[in-house]
Formats: structure tokens, C-alpha cells, sequence
């Protein structure tokens, strides 16, 4: 099968004061939103460094062609 992939990026201001601070309700606010576009989330690498962007969280979604 294949996949179409999508990116977004949680920063650590959107997230709380501190870099270890998780807003649980803005995660499943986000992951709802895209799910219901189709997208499936399939994994998060915390802590990035990206390049030209506030760094953060990225998550990374799916879904089928």
C-alpha cells in the first residue's frame, strides 16, 4: 500500500513553559483535527532542532493514496 506523509511541529512554547511540559489537551486536539482529514498519526520525535523554525515536537501522520 502506498502512503502520503504529513508533518507538524508542536513547539515547545505551544506545549508550556518548560521543554519536558506536555499539554495533553492541545496534542489530542491536533491529532483529532487531522484525523478527522484522514491522516493517521504514526510516530513523534521529540525535541528537534529544525532548521529555519522554532524548535519542537514533530509529529508525523499518514494515510493511504
Amino acid at each position: 500500500m502506498a502512503y502520503e506523509y504529513k508533518t507538524d511541529v508542536l513547539t515547545h512554547g505551544f506545549l508550556g513553559r518548560k521543554d519536558e511540559e506536555l499539554d495533553r489537551a492541545e496534542l489530542e486536539k491536533k491529532l483529532n483535527e487531522l484525523g478527522a482529514e484522514g491522516w493517521e498519526f504514526d510516530k513523534l520525535i521529540e525535541n528537534l532542532a529544525l532548521h529555519g523554525e522554532k524548535d519542537g515536537h514533530l509529529l508525523i501522520f499518514r494515510r493511504a493514496r
